[in-house]
């Protein structure tokens, strides 16, 4: 009778584990797919939107213009402002993905493989001769991170180059307004040129929007790359035709 007893108790108790674990499971699941259909970010499929480009001759702060093709389509960029003759340009979707540096090892803006990829081969390849014309090469204040301060290394001269802490917040102050995603609408994180919490890391933009002083991995085989979405400044003057640049002579 005893045993009967223990026996039903052993297989109440089997029971009642594996209810347990069965809510646990379907708590998790109903938990990531909340958060797959309800948060931006995490490479979520969006609807693409049609872009409305303005004249680079009459663009103003927070027109949209076109310049410059890559992987077979032309770049929008974001005017992020305007002064004198020069537009200071966003791209308006990270146009690669890309590791900071080429190694796990400290690395400022001035050094880091990233700036070399952008100013070399994303330069040579999105711009025609008449658009380099155009692109002004532009001192970068490398500031240090004031959160950990994490030194900034030394000022560099660049055609392309991408925002700092400090500038990303000037520009953009509610995080919906930094969120980002790549072309085909799936969001993703994007590097900031400031360095993160120690040398070995870069500051970024997170999926959200928010931007973390901390920093993720300069290189890390573990972690995906995240975006890029340069900057670069452009000059107004010899403009002949609304979109159409020709070399300053």
């Amino acid at each position: 009778m005893r045993q009967t007893k223990k026996k039903k108790s052993g297989v109440i108790l089997v029971v009642v584990i594996l209810a347990v674990i069965a809510g646990i499971v379907l708590y998790l699941y109903n938990k990531n797919n909340a958060q797959d259909e309800d948060e931006p970010g995490h490479y979520i499929e969006q609807k693409a939107e049609k872009v409305e480009y303005t004249d680079i001759a009459k663009a103003k702060a927070g027109d949209t213009v076109a310049f410059g093709k890559y992987d077979d389509g032309k770049i929008a960029w974001k005017v992020l402002e305007k002064k004198d003759n020069e537009l200071i340009l966003l791209s308006d979707h990270c146009i690669a993905k890309h590791a900071y540096h080429d190694k796990n090892k400290a690395a400022t803006w001035e050094n880091c493989a990233l700036r070399k990829w952008l100013n070399e081969f994303f330069y040579q390849k999105a711009f025609s001769d008449k658009e380099k014309a155009q692109i002004i090469k532009t001192k970068v204040v490398n500031e240090d991170n004031d959160a950990f301060d994490t030194k900034g290394g030394k000022d560099t001269n660049d055609y392309v180059s991408l925002l700092s802490i400090q500038e990303v917040g000037n520009y953009f102050k509610e995080s919906s307004e930094r969120s980002a995603s790549f072309t085909d609408g799936n969001g993703t994180w994007w590097w900031l040129r400031s360095p993160g919490f120690e040398q070995n890391n870069a500051a970024n933009v997170g999926d959200y929007g928010s931007i973390n002083k901390a920093g993720h991995k300069v290189y890390d085989d573990d972690v995906v790359n995240g975006g890029v979405r340069p900057v670069i400044h452009l000059s107004l003057i010899h403009i002949s035709e609304p979109t159409r640049l020709r070399r300053i002579s």
